[in-house]
């Protein structure tokens, strides 16, 4: 579509203005409940959110996530995308707890079609122990991040290993990390476990 060459150039407000009149058309069209109409809207959302406009961004993610779950249930691997932006969003926000719930729904639609032992698990289990770090929650950290290791261990991955591509088509060749370090190569140890360890 014209909106997402415009996005891709970085020219925000005309793709703005292309994906309005595309949402414009489809409702007219296919009505507020199709598929094709969230879609639209997610491209608006995702583009606010490019722009710095997480209010406006947030509104259209909200919108996009109530027409999916109308039209592909709650278990939809397509929920995920949308469950994922609004997560970060509130993680940027500064509002971990409600991050952290979005983040919980990606974590069992994943278990559900991919499995407990699915780089994507283990992936997201990653950044949900990153997030109990910022909320300075060390046992649900560990939680999280020794069970992101486990995965990696018995899928046989190591550091350098590709896992494919992620939900948006991005390439996924990430480490576990903590918040910008390397997982396997740090020591953690919380102030108040220090006198323990």
């Amino acid at each position: 579509s014209i909106g997402l060459v415009l996005f891709r150039q970085g020219y925000h407000a005309l793709a703005i203005e292309s994906f309005e009149e595309s949402l414009r058309v489809r409702r007219l069209c296919l009505g507020d409940q199709h598929r094709d109409v969230a879609v639209v809207l997610y491209n608006i959302a995702t583009t606010h959110l490019e722009q710095g406009d997480e209010d406006k961004a947030m509104a259209c993610y909200a919108e996009t996530l109530r027409m999916e779950r109308c039209t592909l249930g709650n278990d939809h691997r397509d929920l995920v995308v949308t469950l994922q932006h609004i997560g970060q969003v509130f993680r940027q926000r500064g509002e971990l707890d409600t991050s952290l719930e979005y983040f919980t729904e990606v974590l069992r639609i994943e278990r559900l079609h991919h499995g407990n032992d699915s780089p994507m698990v283990a992936r997201l289990l990653n950044k949900m122990g990153n997030i109990y770090l910022q909320k300075a929650d060390v046992p649900n950290m560990m939680e999280c991040l020794a069970e992101a290791t486990r995965i990696f261990e018995r899928l046989g991955s190591s550091t350098e290993a590709d896992a494919g591509s992620d939900a948006n088509g991005e390439e996924m060749n990430e480490e576990l990390k903590i918040t910008g370090y390397n997982f396997y190569s740090l020591s953690i140890f919380h102030p108040e476990c220090a006198a323990a360890a």
